[in-house]
């Protein structure tokens, strides 16, 4: 299968007006899933490059490192150790004087110091077992030769895709391209050389599997990528949260073409929501079932409230053994989503 190029699909693209609805990557890939999803994706906030909300393990900490920043902060940590120690030493022995020379009491009131030294030395020490522990990871990952035009998707260890000669960086402002009407920002992109580009998105739970969602919108941050930066973008990157195993997703023809189309449905979808009065239609099928909008949790005021468009709304309490619960999507569309978790509640019907 060919590279894909703009010019494969639509040579004579129109450019759209400026009234045209501006697609969010985001809203874009979850439409894909579910029109509901895409309503709550669209009232949730701006494109960050995750799936969903962070409320698992998370991935930030080191999956920005390199050889260098591990040694740095290496350093760094060992120096803070070095420094709390040096606290630690008249503080201790303040506190033995009081307790030799005045009494017991006064000594256990000036050794609350000497507490709080103690726990920035037991952070300290835990920081540089992390970054040890870490740092070996990295140092074990296996060398890997990465093809810079797949045509199939590959799984791949994330230091093992970084020690292949990608540095990585973080996105200050999301990538706009007027012409489409198309805006993102992915978590996080690769970059090697001059011209490549690669845009990097985070699952945070779930099964470790690629969908159709996460395909179309690998391929909607290459299309930003590529016309934004000017740069090569020939697949994306699905990364999954507690591991450092990921997904090479090729940004080819196909790939582009269900990119386009999906554009052209949830562009459909906005117009048709911007009346204000239209409400998509509950799923028929299983889809709801893992998701984790519809997952139903126990309802805590003022904790647990569903927040969209900057306003909390109105909870859909359903009772069960004894407590209430609650989910984003039951709250924002007023039913019980036939989530397994619902099911096994009581409080819904599951679907084939």
């Amino acid at each position: 299968m060919e590279r894909f190029s703009t010019s494969d699909l639509s040579p004579d693209r129109p450019r759209l007006g400026s009234n045209a609805k501006e697609v969010n990557v985001h809203v874009l890939s979850e439409s894909v899933f579910c029109p509901r999803a895409a309503v709550l994706a669209l009232e949730s906030g701006e494109d960050t490059g995750d799936e969903e909300p962070s409320l698992g393990p998370r991935l930030d900490d080191f999956a920005d490192y390199d050889e260098h920043r591990f040694v740095e902060e290496l350093h760094a940590a060992w120096g803070k150790v070095r420094l709390w120690l040096t606290l630690a030493a008249p503080a201790g022995l303040l506190v033995f004087l009081v307790w030799r020379f005045v009494s017991p009491l006064a000594a256990a009131v000036v050794s609350l110091p000497l507490f709080y030294v103690a726990a920035q030395l037991w952070d300290a020490f835990m920081r540089i077992v992390e970054l040890v522990r870490e740092h070996a990871v990295f140092k074990a990952a296996a060398p890997v030769t990465i093809d810079m035009a797949p045509q199939q998707i590959r799984e791949v260890n994330w230091w093992s895709l970084r020690k292949a000669g990608f540095d990585c960086r973080k996105p200050v402002d999301p990538y706009r391209d007027p012409g489409q009407r198309l805006v993102g920002k992915p978590w996080r992109v690769l970059t090697k050389d001059t011209t490549v580009r690669i845009p990097v998105i985070r699952k945070h739970r779930g099964e470790r599997v690629w969908r159709q969602q996460h395909l179309v919108r690998a391929a909607a941050y290459c299309e930003l990528i590529k016309t934004c930066e000017l740069g090569d973008a020939p697949f994306g990157v699905l990364m999954f949260a507690g591991s450092y195993d990921c997904l090479i997703l090729p940004n080819t023809t196909g790939a582009q073409f269900q990119f386009e189309k999906a554009l052209e449905d949830a562009r459909e979808l906005l117009n048709v929501l911007d009346g204000g009065k239209y409400v998509p239609a509950e799923p028929t099928d299983n889809r709801c079932s893992r998701c984790h909008l519809g997952k139903p949790c126990e309802y805590v005021a003022d904790k647990t409230d569903t927040e969209l468009n900057g306003n909390k709304l109105v909870p859909l309490r359903t009772k069960a053994r004894g407590r209430y619960f609650h989910c984003p999507c039951g709250d924002r569309f007023h039913w019980v989503p036939p989530h397994e978790d619902a099911v096994a509640l009581g409080i819904a019907e599951g679907r084939q």
